[in-house]
């Protein structure tokens, strides 16, 4: 008699970070340039793109693994001296959940530059083990280069955090993005992701809106390659948007989001 034992590398805490579905059918993007709410976990500078209230869902399933499932929500508006969102994401199952709480808050300094800061608690919960939570900081910087060029960037979890009684770091993530407009309807992005512990990834992908209510989305990102695509409907102040992404070893991934914005 033998027995086979089979081991493989275990994520770390809060690596799967919320994202709309717009967004990840453009490359898996970080920056949020489509003025989706939930796109302010990852990007606090985008805050400063909503002109109206906005609110939005977003529910992704990562290669078809029940685990990795996704269900966020966000809402966020100017307000008087500034602007302003909030947000609740939800990962995992009844055994293993990550929960991330998100304030965020931004401020246009110029006419070139708009800058962010997400205040983000993170909730860990492992069914017989316990609950651990960790305080986490992350700045943007949204700066217009010319007419058709923007820089955009973000550092995520500035601060360091750790969670448990182990301190296992939370991943801290630097991005530094150029956003492209050839045309009115066009948006292309390069964009390049750097985890302070592993390997970079570049992500190149954009946004053609191919009728006044139809959106096409695609892109690809390295390390792991991963090549996406998406569909975005839009009727009056609802969009309605789904994307998919390939992976070369697992199963797709699916997400599916919907954002509101409000007069």
């Amino acid at each position: 008699m033998f027995s086979l034992c089979v081991s493989t590398y275990l994520s770390a805490a809060f690596e799967h970070y919320p994202s709309n579905s717009a967004a990840v059918g453009s490359g898996l993007l970080t920056v949020n340039i489509y003025a989706n709410a939930i796109g302010v976990f990852s990007d606090p500078a985008s805050v400063t793109l909503f002109k109206k209230r906005n609110f939005a869902i977003s529910s992704g399933h990562r290669f078809g693994l029940r685990l990795l499932q996704h269900h966020s929500t966000a809402i966020a508006q100017p307000i008087k001296k500034g602007f302003i969102a909030v947000g609740a994401s939800f990962f995992g199952d009844k055994l293993y959940g990550e929960t991330i709480w998100c304030l965020a808050m931004g401020r246009k300094i110029s006419d070139k530059l708009n800058i962010g800061m997400g205040l983000m608690v993170y909730d860990l919960q492992i069914k017989n083990y316990g609950t651990a939570r960790s305080l986490g900081i992350n700045m943007g910087w949204r700066m217009k280069l010319n007419e058709t060029l923007q820089w955009r960037g973000l550092w995520r979890n500035i601060n360091g955090p750790t969670i448990g009684k182990s301190k296992d770091a939370i991943p801290q993530i630097i991005v530094s993005a150029l956003v492209y407009n050839p045309l009115p309807k066009a948006t292309i992005v390069i964009e390049w992701e750097q985890d302070t512990l592993y390997e970079s990834r570049l992500k190149f992908g954009g946004e053609f809106k191919l009728l006044p209510w139809v959106v096409i989305y695609t892109g690809h990102a390295s390390s792991p390659n991963q090549t996406t695509a998406g569909l975005g409907i839009i009727y009056k102040h609802l969009n309605i948007n789904y994307a998919v992404s390939t992976h070369s070893h697992l199963d797709l991934s699916h997400w599916f989001g919907v954002g509101l914005t409000i007069h």
